[in-house]
């Protein structure tokens, strides 16, 4: 048994060595891996083409390179071995200081954990003198960082690529809601080597959602992003193939004006960055597999003829326009007070359904009485009134407000007023929708109770009520006087960022984003 003195002689001891480990550690820096630390791994691609001709939009002759590594900052040396791409392609050059040289040469590489890093290496090629399409050859590396076991990989190099094409979709009648309907998809490699594996990507709003789950796709939880995976699949160059069973899609009971949008690409013709396919490797979080039929290639027995495809790897986009109504119901105010007194005041709307609309109008007239000394005003709006949420054209005497809201909602627009006469007149609120954007591309919706459509912005108990615009330069009590704050508009933004994320929620279907690599940033 130890004693309290020896006790306090251990206790003593065991810190100072861990005192020690300590600065050993610190001194060692990062050339020494903790024993917990996992080293990099090798994510790179398994396939690079190479084009042969001018590049078609968004592709990408930068070859990358890239690690998953989860340590702390750590040196590294990168080897890359180009003589098994001898006659098929040249490294011309490559980033971050990085000189290439056939047929092998070194980099110096930091690597940083993913959550701060990039960890890629970026080279640059192009096709070697007289190769043909589908010529292809082997290029090896090996990453060496300090205190590391090595990484060693590599990758097929192919001279020529796939580009895949799909079939602009024929206009849609209009639906019902709830009524099923068919999305072919016919997808034409017009590159000059085979596709190798086929990436399917759909898009759409979210009040349209697959009628049969896929096992080969995988599917948001609200359902407006699907991802299919055909790594088996092969389409021939000047190849025309039907995805089989035919997508079938079905409008929710929100359903109106919708869109979707579908795209095909080969396993790796643009690389992990940028664009698709991204979700060969790296699957989109918070997507589920389906249950249903595999989707499937089965060549068109046609061949494609009759078929109108795109001319770039941009996603075709189909209109589905769904037979629907919406209640909109205008929410009015009512302000008490002597001449000379300010009142704020809220008006709006409601969408009470089943429709989730476009854009939906309000326009507020101010009781003749009044005048208005403050507006909302959404001081980041990109011009100073037409990207504003509520607009006016009249100095002051009426104001047209949009805004997107779902089924159910309330919006409303702060207004401040100044009594300036005692004419007890009443303003008004009325509100109407539209299926899409504002603008000749929308059309009005139905609205199944037009009684409540309109609404007082009430200045007495029993004062008259009128949504018309008195004539200009009338004087008296029929007049109206202008605000002469109104220039400088400040103060309430009421729902002026949620005016611009429901504006992009219900725009068309954002299709699959490229991204330029940071190489081709700099060039």
């Amino acid at each position: 048994m130890f004693g309290i003195r020896d006790r306090r002689r251990a206790v003593v001891v065991r810190c100072v060595v861990a005192i020690v480990l300590t600065l050993m550690t610190a001194l060692t820096g990062v050339g020494r891996a903790t024993a917990a630390e996992r080293g990099p791994r090798d994510i790179t691609q398994d396939y690079f083409y190479v084009p042969l001709h001018s590049q078609e939009p968004y592709t990408s002759d930068v070859l990358g390179l890239e690690f998953a590594y989860d340590g702390p900052p750590r040196n590294a040396e990168l080897t890359v071995d180009a003589a098994g791409i001898d006659g098929v392609a040249v490294v011309a050059s490559g980033a971050d200081g990085c000189r290439p040289r056939m047929p092998s040469f070194t980099c110096s590489k930091q690597l940083h954990p993913d959550s701060q890093g990039w960890n890629m290496q970026e080279l640059k090629l192009r096709p070697a003198a007289g190769v043909h399409a589908g010529d292809s050859g082997t290029l090896s590396y090996t990453l060496k960082p300090e205190g590391l076991p090595a990484v060693r990989g590599s990758l097929k190099v192919i001279a020529g690529r796939p580009e895949l094409r799909v079939n602009e979709s024929p206009a849609l009648k209009t639906i019902a809601v709830g009524e099923t309907f068919s999305v072919p998809i016919v997808i034409r490699n017009t590159g000059d080597v085979p596709a190798r594996g086929v990436v399917l990507l759909i898009e759409g709003n979210a009040d349209l959602s697959a009628a049969t789950r896929h096992s080969n796709c995988r599917y948001a939880k609200d359902a407006d992003t699907v991802q299919c995976l055909l790594p088996d699949a092969v389409i021939a160059p000047g190849v025309t193939m039907r995805v089989k069973p035919v997508l079938r899609v079905k409008p929710s009971r929100a359903a109106l004006a919708e869109r979707l949008s579908y795209g095909a690409w080969s396993f790796h013709s643009s690389g992990r960055h940028p664009g698709p396919p991204c979700c060969v490797g790296d699957p989109a979080p918070g997507l589920t597999p389906g249950q249903g039929t595999p989707l499937s290639l089965t060549p068109d027995p046609t061949g494609g003829k009759g078929t109108t495809f795109t001319t770039t790897p941009e996603p075709a986009e189909v209109k589905v326009p769904v037979r629907n109504t919406a209640d909109i119901e205008a929410i009015g105010a009512a302000l008490r007070g002597k001449v000379g007194t300010t009142h704020r005041i809220r008006v709006g709307y409601r969408n009470n359904g089943p429709a989730e609309t476009g854009e939906i109008r309000t326009v507020f007239i101010a009781p003749p009485g009044t005048e208005v000394i403050r507006a909302p005003y959404d001081p980041e709006a990109e011009e100073e009134m037409a990207d504003q949420v509520c607009r006016t054209k009249n100095r002051g005497r009426s104001y047209t407000c949009s805004q997107y809201s779902e089924v159910g909602q309330k919006v409303f627009y702060e207004f401040t007023l100044r009594t300036t006469s005692d004419d007890t007149r009443s303003g008004c609120v009325s509100v109407s929708a539209r299926t899409g954007e504002s603008g000749p591309g929308g059309s009005r919706v139905k609205d199944t109770e037009r009684s409540n459509d309109t609404a007082p912005v009430q200045v007495a108990e029993n004062g008259t009520v009128s949504c018309a615009l008195p004539k200009e330069g009338g004087s008296g009590v029929g007049s109206w006087a202008v605000g002469t704050g109104i220039a400088a508009l400040a103060g309430s933004a009421l729902l002026v960022a949620g005016h611009r994320r429901r504006k992009a929620s219900r725009s068309r279907p954002t299709p699959t984003r490229w991204w330029l690599t940071r190489f081709e940033r700099e060039m």
